[in-house]
C-alpha cells in the first residue's frame, strides 16, 4: 500500500521512535555527531554494560534487547568544561535538566518521578516513555526505557525498548579547569507486530529522525551546563520551584551552583533565540 497517507503515517512514526528516544534520554545526556554506527549486528551485552551491576531482574531483558536490537547508535566522544559534581548531577536530575530548557524555550514535553530512579513523560504529540536508571554511577550510567506512540487517529501503534548506556570520564586541562569527557550507546528493539513489513521502507525514515533527535538531544548537558555556571540566579530559582524534583535534591543543586559561580556570571538569565541553531548567550538584567 502506498500513497500519501501511508507516507506521513510512517513519518509519524519515525518521529515517534525519535521522540521517544529524546524522552528516554531524560531530555539529552550526550552528543552523539555523524559517524556512529547503526546496523543489525549481533553485539555481546557483557562488552557494552556492566551486567554484574545490573539489578538481578533487569538483566535477561537488557541482555535481549542489545542482542536482538533493531537500532543501535553509538556516539563519538565528546568533551567540554564542567565540574564532576555538577554534570552528574544534571545527568541524574532530568527533572531540573528539563525544567532549565522549558523555562528558555517552549515544549510540551512533561516528566514525572515516579520512584528514587524511575521516570515518566510525554511529548504531547503521541510519544510517551517510562525509563529507569539501572546503573548510577560517576562513570557510566544505564537507563532502561519503554516507548510508546499512538498515532493522533489511533490506527498505529509503536512499542519498542531502549537501552541507553551513558559513559563519562574527567580531567583537568594545563589552566586546572575540569572537563567531562562522555559519548552515549543507545540500543532500540521494536516489539510491535506488524514491524517487520513495514521495516523495509521505514527503516531509513527512523534512522534519519533518529540521528536527528540524537544529535538535538546530546546538545543538553554541555548547554546545560554552561549556562548554570553563567547565570546561577537563574539555574537556583528554576531548580528551587521544580516540583518533580525532592527538597534534597534542590539544596544539593543550589549548592553545586554557588561552588561553580564564575566571577563574571550574570545577575540575570540567558535568552534563547527564536532560531534554534542561534542559542544564545546574551542577557536580560
Amino acid at each position: 500500500m502506498s500513497g500519501p497517507g501511508m507516507h506521513r503515517s510512517r513519518s509519524e512514526i519515525g518521529k515517534a521512535l525519535g521522540r521517544g528516544l529524546l524522552l528516554a534520554l531524560c531530555v539529552g545526556l550526550t552528543h552523539a555527531p555523524a559517524g556512529a554506527g547503526i546496523g543489525w549486528s549481533k553485539i555481546d551485552p557483557a562488552q557494552v554494560v556492566p551486567l554484574e551491576q545490573i539489578p538481578a531482574e533487569y538483566r535477561e531483558q537488557v541482555s535481549e534487547v542489545i542482542r536482538d536490537h533493531t537500532f543501535h547508535r553509538r556516539g563519538e566522544a565528546e568533551a567540554f568544561p564542567c565540574d564532576p559534581s555538577l554534570y552528574l548531577a544534571l545527568v541524574n536530575e532530568p527533572a531540573i535538566t528539563l525544567a532549565l530548557w522549558k523555562d528558555l524555550a517552549e515544549s510540551p514535553v512533561r516528566i514525572k518521578r515516579t520512584g528514587p530512579d524511575s521516570y515518566q513523560g510525554d511529548d504531547g504529540s503521541g510519544s510517551s516513555a517510562a525509563w529507569q536508571f539501572l546503573v548510577r554511577s560517576a562513570k557510566v550510567h544505564v537507563l532502561l526505557a519503554d516507548l510508546n506512540f499512538v498515532s493522533p487517529r489511533g490506527n498505529t501503534r509503536i512499542d519498542a525498548r531502549v537501552v541507553l548506556v551513558v559513559r563519562a570520564g574527567y580531567y583537568r586541562e594545563v589552566n586546572k579547569e575540569p572537563y567531562v569527557q562522555h559519548d552515549l550507546e543507545a540500543f532500540v528493539k521494536v516489539d510491535s507486530k506488524g514491524w517487520k513489513t513495514l521495516a523495509r521502507t521505514l527503516r531509513p525514515v527512523v534512522e534519519r529522525l533518529l540521528e536527528d533527535q540524537v544529535k538535538e538531544a546530546g546538545q543538553f548537558v554541555s548547554l546545560m551546563s554552561k549556562l548554570v555556571v553563567s547565570y546561577p540566579n537563574w539555574a537556583t530559582e528554576v531548580a528551587s520551584r521544580e516540583p518533580e524534583a525532592t527538597p534534597e535534591t534542590r539544596a544539593q543543586f543550589r549548592q553545586l551552583v554557588a561552588m561553580n559561580r564564575r566571577p563574571d556570571a550574570s545577575e540575570g538569565r540567558p535568552v534563547v533565540m527564536a532560531d534554534a541553531s542561534q542559542a544564545a548567550d546574551s542577557r536580560r538584567r
